[in-house]
């Protein structure tokens, strides 16, 4: 049975729960970043990997270092060359950062703490015991949890993940979007505008909001305002070889009479599972399955379409934003609808700034934007200062 005129946290419930699940695939370390984890990272040795130097100087027991009495050099460990002699009571090592420590001694005399002499060295400021010594394992132990599954693997993290040795990892394979526009009227930056037509803002935009949330792009076309022409591109795009996880369409998805693709989708056996959420914009929201395969029907403006893809197909992309953050608006907010709305953005000094135009067809309300703001339907005027439910875009 199908949903119908849900509230926002149903519908994203509902994409949630719709998620495709990929099959793992082993992901080289440089190409780990933004790829979701299948399974724990664990560290594959000690860190450090040996009790080492924290400074450039001279490693000594901290007992002979008190009282400023006289030690006497007996060799050097530096780095990547370890010492590899005895160190006898009286006596001490020049040690470079990150050189071995040897485990008869237990601290560091610092370069500038202390008067080298050349053949001996006496402490200005002797060291206590552990002064300047980076114990092996203190960071982490071979076998700790380094990511869990499911986590998504940002750029500076690789450096922790090399640092283990771990040259791959099992990730979750990227999720394979195929995007489809519609309408007769939407023409490619390549033509000059004839009256009624418009530039097709939505697959590109569609397709890197894609992107950015981790999926791979298989295809991205256009579909006429035809019904057989529709089911045929369809049936098309779900059987590619590779078939995509998610279809992503835009615009033609409404109750009129040049909207066919819920029609269509019920032609090629997608079953709808969701149609229309309250919400503004991207009233005409639509989800459907097909076995494995997942599709979502976008309104075809391009702010209800970039608004509804942040909202719901990235829970589709098992992406987890963060939709329980609230911040205080910068001035007051008057709701246009009884709806849910989802508007625009700009964070100022630590709060919200509404877009000047809200309207979906307004394409300069995603320009500089950076959240978006849930404006609950109860709410018909918000004052400055209030502070409401807010998602950062990605």
């Amino acid at each position: 049975m199908s949903l119908r005129n849900v509230t926002f946290d149903e519908a994203r419930e509902e994409m949630r729960s719709r998620a495709p699940l990929p099959e793992p695939e082993t992901v080289p370390l440089d190409g780990l970043t933004g790829r979701r984890l299948a399974r724990d990272l664990r560290a594959r040795v000690d860190n450090p990997a040996f009790t080492n130097s924290a400074m450039d100087g001279f490693a000594v027991r901290a007992a002979d270092a008190a009282g400023g009495r006289p030690l006497r050099l007996v060799g050097e460990s530096r780095a990547g060359v370890p010492f590899t002699g005895d160190v006898g009571p009286g006596e001490a090592i020049r040690i470079s950062t990150g050189a071995v420590l040897p485990d008869a001694l237990d601290a560091v005399l610092r370069k500038e703490d202390a008067d080298d002499r050349g053949d001996v060295v006496v402490a200005r400021t002797p060291p206590p015991a552990g002064a300047f010594v980076r114990a092996r394992a203190e960071d982490v132990r071979r076998g700790d949890l380094l990511l869990p599954a499911g986590h998504r693997v940002a750029a500076h993290e690789i450096a922790t993940i090399a640092a283990m040795g771990l040259g791959e990892a099992l990730c979750d394979r990227r999720l394979r979007v195929t995007v489809l526009g519609s309408g007769d009227e939407v023409v490619g930056p390549d033509r000059v505008l004839a009256p009624g037509q418009v530039y097709d803002a939505n697959r590109p935009g569609i397709a890197a909001q894609a992107r950015a949330a981790g999926a791979e792009v298989l295809t991205s076309g256009l579909i006429p305002d035809d019904r057989d022409a529709t089911v045929a591109a369809l049936a098309a795009a779900l059987d590619a070889d590779p078939a995509p996880d998610l279809v992503v369409t835009t615009g033609g998805v409404s109750v009129g009479p040049h909207d066919h693709l819920r029609p269509a989708f019920a032609a090629v056996g997608v079953r709808e599972t969701l149609f229309g959420v309250q919400i503004r914009p991207g009233h005409p929201l639509w989800l459907g399955v097909r076995g494995a395969q997942v599709a979502i029907g976008l309104p075809g403006n391009p702010v209800s379409a970039a608004v509804c893809f942040h909202a719901f197909a990235r829970p589709l992309l098992s992406v987890d934003d963060d939709w329980d953050t609230r911040m205080p608006l910068a001035v007051a907010y008057r709701a246009a609808t009884p709806r849910t709305e989802l508007i625009r953005c700009r964070e100022r000094d630590g709060a919200l700034v509404p877009m000047s135009r809200q309207a979906s067809h307004d394409v300069t309300s995603l320009a500089g934007a950076t959240h978006l703001a849930v404006i609950p339907a109860e709410a018909e005027h918000l004052a400055a200062g209030e502070r409401v439910r807010c998602c950062r875009l990605a």
